[in-house]
């Protein structure tokens, strides 16, 4: 276990020490397909999730529901709403697009809650509440992983690239649709 840890701490220097000078017009898609195909664990960084929504939710707090998208399986306390001791509100990128700063994935829901809202809450809501301040089931119309975020040397100019360019290199992710119910006659 100890040749691994050594082995893999060997193979992140290597590849931090050898850089080579990039363009600034080739960073971004180089950086996210980098992140992408890296072999090396990089434990607790997060991956610059990109998305944009029906409608602009970007000061409200999201939860995960699970797949058939009818219950909420994560949600933050009032406490967990916070990125880098800020509101943890996602990033306006270019077009309507917005980087995720909670930590979301495709399963995202919005509540009914203000991240001051929430993040001024003695204790987390209990489900019932927290169910019944969804707003939205199914908010997304696209997402894209676009790798580890602390490989970005300039995280939103190089997204805001990316974007331009169509998410080269980025990961589109598979959307669920919502489920419906169809009754004989």
């Amino acid at each position: 276990m100890k040749v691994i840890v050594l082995l893999c701490c060997m193979a992140l220097i290597v590849n931090t020490g050898c850089r080579s000078t990039r363009s600034s017009r080739d960073s971004s898609v180089e950086a996210s397909e980098r992140a992408l195909r890296t072999t090396v664990p990089v434990a607790d960084t997060p991956n610059a999730i990109v998305y944009r929504t029906t409608k602009d939710f970007s000061n409200y707090v999201p939860v995960i529901l699970d797949a058939r998208h009818e219950h909420i399986v994560s949600y933050p306390a009032p406490t967990d709403v916070y990125y880098k001791g800020q509101l943890a509100k996602p990033t306006a990128l270019e077009n309507g697009y917005w980087l995720d700063n909670r930590g979301i994935n495709e399963h995202v829901a919005f509540l009914s809650y203000t991240y001051e809202e929430y993040s001024r809450l003695e204790k987390t809501p209990d489900m019932q509440l927290l169910e019944s301040r969804i707003m939205e089931r199914y908010p997304l119309t696209e997402m894209y992983n676009c790798g580890k975020r602390d490989l970005f040397e300039d995280e939103v100019s190089e997204l805001n690239d990316l974007v331009r360019k169509g998410f080269p290199g980025c990961e589109r992710l598979n959307l669920p649709v919502p489920m419906t119910v169809t009754r004989g006659k």
